[in-house]
C-alpha cells in the first residue's frame, strides 16, 4: 500500500503539472482558462465536485448511521443541477460580457456595490475553507487505514499538499481539469470494483434481509425531528439543493465561466444527474457494511475501506487507494484555486494590474494550503467540525446570485446585504450553540430570515436605476 500511495500522489501531481499551457500566463488564463474550455473538459470539472473524499468515505459512514437518509446527497445534487441548468447559461453570458470571474463580481456589479461584492467574497472564502482541510484529512485517513501506519498518513498529507500547491500555482484551472479526467473515471471504476468484490465475496446471501434483521430502522426515514429523520432529510435536501442550484459554491464558477460556449454549460447540467447516480454505490456499500458487521462504533467513515480490504486482492486494493487519493487531491486543488481566485479578484485594490492579481492568486493558494495542512496536523477535527457550516452559510448567498441574473429592480443592495448578514448570523449562532428550530436544517432557517429581511429593508431603501459601467476587472481582461 505504501507503493500505491506514492504512485497515486505522483500520478495526480504529474497530470496537474502537464496540464499547463502558455495561455496561463495571465490571471484570466490561470483562473478560468481564458474561457476556452470544451464541453468535455467543463463536464469533468463539474463532475469533480460530486466525488470528494467526503463522498468516498462519508457516504457509506452516513449510511451506517442514518440508513436511507444518506440518499439526501444524490437527491439534492439532482435538484441542484436543475437550478444550475436554468441560471448557468445566463451567468456564462453575463460573465463573457462583463468579465466576471467569481460570483462576487456578478453581485457587486449587478447591484452596483463593490462593498457588497467584497462581502460576498469574504463569506465565500471563510465558509469554503473547511472543504480544503476535509480533503487533506480524508487523504491521511485513507492512507493510514490502507497501510496500517498512522505516520504514513501524516507524510502523505504533507507531500500531497506541497504537490497540490505546485501544480495549482503552475498550471491553474487547466491543471485541475487534467487531473479531473483521471479522477472522475477512476472513482466510478473503483466504486464499481469494490461493489463487485463485495457481491462476489458475499455470494448475495440475504443482503437486505440481513440488514432488516440487524438494523430495520436503517431502511426507513423516520418521521419527526430526530437525527436523520424526515424533517432533517427534507430540509437538508432543500437547503443543499438551493446552495448548489444557486451556484453558491465557489468551485462551481470556474467550470461554468471557463466554458467556450453557453451550450456546454446547458449540456453538462443535463448529463450530470446521470453521473450522479454513481453516488448510490457508496450507500449500497454502507448497507453491506451493516450486513457484515465490519464497522466499529466511531469508525463509520472507514466502512468502504474495510469492505474493500476484506473482499479485494492487494493489487485491486492498491487501485482503490489511488482512486481515493485522487478523490482528495483533485477537489482540494479545485477548491484552493476557487478561493484564491476570489481573493485575487475581489479582495485586492480596484486597479490592481493583471500580472499582480496572478501573483496574489498564487500566493493566496500557498497560504490557504499551508494553513489547511497545519490545522490538519494539529487539529484535524477543527475545520471538520465547521464543515456543517459550509453549505448552510454559503446558501445565504443564493438569493444574490439568482436575483443578479434577472431584471428585477426591487431588492436593493442594502436589502440584500442586511438579509445576508442576518442569515449568516443565524447559521453561526444556531450551529455554535446547538440551537434547532423544530429539527429544520439551520441553513433553511437562516435563508427564511435572510429573504424576509431583504424584502423589508428593500421596501424602505431606494435603488439607483443606472447600471454601472463595466468593472475594472473586465477592462483589464480585454486589454
Amino acid at each position: 500500500m505504501i507503493y500505491a500511495t506514492i504512485i497515486g500522489i505522483a500520478l495526480i501531481a504529474a497530470l496537474g503539472f502537464f496540464g499547463r499551457s502558455k495561455s496561463l500566463n495571465s490571471h484570466t488564463g490561470w483562473s478560468i482558462g481564458n474561457r476556452t474550455m470544451s464541453t468535455v473538459t467543463t463536464f469533468f470539472l463539474q463532475a469533480g465536485a460530486i466525488f470528494t473524499s467526503f463522498t468516498f468515505l462519508g457516504m457509506s459512514g452516513l449510511t451506517v448511521l442514518g440508513g436511507v437518509s444518506a440518499a439526501y446527497m444524490p437527491s439534492y445534487l439532482i435538484i441542484g443541477y436543475i437550478g444550475m441548468f436554468l441560471i448557468g447559461p445566463l451567468i456564462w453570458k453575463l460573465g463573457k460580457t462583463f468579465g466576471y470571474r467569481t460570483n462576487a463580481d456578478l453581485i457587486g456589479h449587478r447591484f452596483h456595490s463593490r462593498a457588497l461584492g467584497r462581502a460576498v467574497a469574504v463569506i465565500a472564502v471563510v465558509f469554503f475553507m473547511p472543504i480544503v482541510q476535509v480533503q487533506i484529512v480524508g487523504l491521511g485517513t485513507m492512507v493510514s487505514f490502507a497501510t496500517g501506519r498512522p505516520h504514513a498518513g501524516t507524510i502523505s498529507m504533507v507531500v500531497a499538499t506541497l504537490l497540490i500547491l505546485g501544480f495549482v500555482s503552475w498550471s491553474g484551472i487547466k491543471g485541475v481539469a487534467t487531473t479531473a479526467y483521471f479522477k472522475d473515471v477512476a472513482m466510478i471504476v473503483a466504486l464499481a470494483v469494490i461493489l463487485a468484490g463485495v457481491l462476489f465475496a458475499d455470494h448475495g446471501a440475504g443482503f437486505m434481509a440481513s440488514v432488516l434483521d440487524k438494523a430495520p430502522n436503517l431502511l426507513q426515514i423516520h418521521p419527526g425531528t430526530k437525527a436523520y429523520g424526515m424533517v432533517w432529510y427534507i430540509s437538508s435536501v432543500i437547503i443543499s439543493g438551493i446552495g448548489l442550484g444557486g451556484m453558491t459554491l465557489p468551485e462551481s464558477w470556474p467550470a461554468v465561466l471557463s466554458a467556450e460556449k453557453s451550450k456546454a454549460v446547458s449540456r453538462n447540467h443535463v448529463l450530470l444527474p446521470l453521473y450522479t447516480l454513481g453516488t448510490f454505490i457508496p450507500i449500497i456499500l454502507g448497507f453491506f457494511a451493516v450486513r457484515q458487521g465490519v464497522v466499529e462504533t466511531g469508525a463509520e467513515n472507514s466502512a468502504i475501506l474495510t469492505l474493500a480490504k476484506n473482499s479485494l486482492p492487494g493489487w485491486l486494493m492498491g487501485f482503490v487507494l489511488i482512486s481515493g487519493i485522487a478523490c482528495a487531491i483533485v477537489p482540494a486543488g479545485h477548491c484552493v484555486l476557487s478561493i484564491a481566485t476570489l481573493i485575487s479578484t475581489n479582495l485586492v485594490p480596484e486597479r490592481t494590474a493583471e500580472h499582480t492579481k496572478l501573483s496574489v492568486g498564487r500566493i493566496s493558494a500557498a497560504v490557504i494550503l499551508l494553513l489547511s495542512l497545519i490545522l490538519s496536523l494539529l487539529r484535524p477535527d477543527l475545520m471538520a467540525n465547521l464543515y456543517l457550516l459550509t453549505y448552510s452559510g454559503l446558501a445565504q448567498v443564493a438569493p444574490g446570485n439568482i436575483l443578479a441574473v434577472t431584471k428585477q429592480r426591487f431588492i436593493t443592495a442594502k436589502g440584500l446585504a442586511a438579509g445576508l448578514l442576518v442569515g449568516e448570523l443565524i447559521v453561526i449562532v444556531f450551529t455554535v450553540f446547538g440551537f434547532s428550530l423544530w429539527g429544520v436544517n439551520t441553513g433553511l432557517v437562516g435563508l427564511g430570515a435572510n429573504l424576509l429581511v431583504a424584502v423589508l429593508v428593500s421596501l424602505v431603501t431606494v435603488r439607483e436605476r443606472d447600471i454601472p459601467a463595466v468593472p475594472a476587472l473586465a477592462q483589464g481582461e480585454r486589454a
